[in-house]
């Protein structure tokens, strides 16, 4: 059985900094890397506004054009995969049969004073594997005591 290790990839520094970690950890330990971004609908009042299909391609471009500026050369096989929906339900189902799933602290979010993103939260809370939290060296968080 081939060791997978699953990681969410977002075009955050923090995402950026998963994925090396991610491929590392594979590395080490003879693995795979299955690299995920997740993608919504955006919400208005008219759903015709926006083609499916075109995000859907949208995001697939981004995240192969990604995954080849960070790792041209990957030293594991590395897979990408497109998902409809919430990031940390996608993260969590593409995990769901790996060995580990990493996630950044911190994503493309606007709101930068909570502890963690939620969507690392949510993800170390539901996973049934492990899950690793990637901080870039230099962020600054707040502690949860202020």
């Amino acid at each position: 059985m081939t060791y997978k290790v699953v990681v969410g990839v977002d075009g955050s520094e923090n995402g950026d900094a998963s994925l090396r970690w991610a491929l590392a950890e594979a590395e080490a330990h003879d693995g795979e890397v299955i690299a995920v971004f997740a993608w919504q609908m955006p919400f208005i009042s008219n759903p015709a506004a926006f083609r499916q299909d075109e995000i859907e391609q949208d995001g697939k471009d981004f995240l192969v054009d990604r995954l080849s500026s960070i790792a041209p050369s990957p030293p594991v096989p590395l897979t990408p995969l497109v998902a409809e929906g919430d990031p940390a339900e996608a993260l969590v189902l593409a995990s769901l049969d790996a060995d580990m799933l990493v996630v950044g602290t911190r994503g493309r979010s606007p709101f930068m004073g909570a502890v963690l993103g939620s969507v690392s939260v949510r993800c170390a809370a539901a996973a049934r594997c492990p899950v690793t939290l990637i901080k870039v060296p230099g962020e600054n968080t707040r502690t949860l005591d202020g």
